[in-house]
């Protein structure tokens, strides 16, 4: 059987795919603080994913994951709990506390959302049969300029299977809307929605020639994102575009699910949980 991969083999492989950001959370979140602990030693047997800490993330990742190993028999389980990693995407409300000894967990807010959301998704575009190799990148938002807010790039596919084929990849759609054409030629997938957004989007189809000049040049456009926006929805009405809302929580919960599927076929000794649940509260101190 392969040996089982290092802390370190674990985070170079998640930080390829969602690369670090001087404005993000840092990548090792939460590191086991013990003087014995190095990454490049340290074995992993599991790896936990989720949006958020929740009850059912730190039944695994806790000290209650401890005591379950102690009380079972020896012959039906192993004394110590599995070593694991955990990657959060929100991890803002962790309770250190909870965490047991020798557990790292690491994290991405901003990089995440970018790479494996409705934003700069190389990997979603290419689900949803467009030409990434043409595509385009949206950048700056929220005063960062290099921040990479979407991805505008060709396809040729009837609304309605463009519509069926994101049903299939986020397993819901929160909102949508027919625009003034069934045949669409590009596709936007991005992390924001107001009208300055589709004002971009439709700038950057008309300068690489995926859509015309004319008012309602945006009929061969669909416009993909999380979160309906009133502004954003109409000035899309306006100029004729498409859009679908997957909503946020699903948008974030499509990356966990892509990295799990990452790290599965990357570390296939390893046991990979995903969580999606409501996250849990922080506990007062007592």
């Amino acid at each position: 059987m392969p040996s089982r991969p290092t802390h370190a083999a674990v985070s170079q492989f998640i930080s390829n795919i969602i690369p670090s950001k001087t404005n993000d959370v840092q990548l090792l979140y939460h590191v086991p603080r013990h003087p014995k602990y190095d990454s490049n030693h340290a074995r992993v047997d599991q790896i936990v994913l989720s949006v958020t800490p929740t009850p059912g993330v730190y039944k695994l990742i806790g000290y209650e994951a401890a005591e379950r190993a102690a009380q079972e028999p020896a012959e039906a389980a192993p004394s110590r709990p599995p070593r694991t990693i955990c990657f959060l995407h929100r991890p803002f409300t962790l309770d250190r506390r909870q965490v047991r000894r020798g557990v790292l967990v690491s994290a991405s807010h901003t990089s995440f959302d970018e790479n494996l959301t409705v934003g700069w998704n190389t990997a979603l575009a290419n689900q949803l049969k467009m030409n990434v190799v043409e595509s385009a990148c949206v950048r700056g938002y929220k005063g960062d300029p290099d921040r990479k807010i979407g991805i505008v790039g060709p396809t040729s596919m009837e609304r309605s299977l463009l519509e069926t084929h994101i049903k299939q990849e986020f397993g819901t759609v929160e909102a949508s809307y027919e625009g003034a054409s069934d045949d669409i030629h590009a596709v936007a997938i991005m992390n924001a929605f107001h009208a300055e957004e589709v004002h971009r989007v439709l700038e950057v189809a008309r300068q690489h020639g995926w859509i015309s000049a004319d008012e309602q040049a945006g009929q061969h456009l669909l416009y993909l994102t999380g979160q309906p926006r009133e502004s954003g929805l109409a000035t899309a009405k306006e100029h004729g575009l498409s859009v679908v809302c997957v909503g946020h929580r699903a948008a974030e919960d499509w990356g966990i699910r892509y990295l799990a599927s990452r790290l599965r076929s990357a570390f296939p000794v390893v046991d990979i949980k995903e969580v999606y649940e409501e996250e849990s509260p922080i506990k007062e101190k007592e």
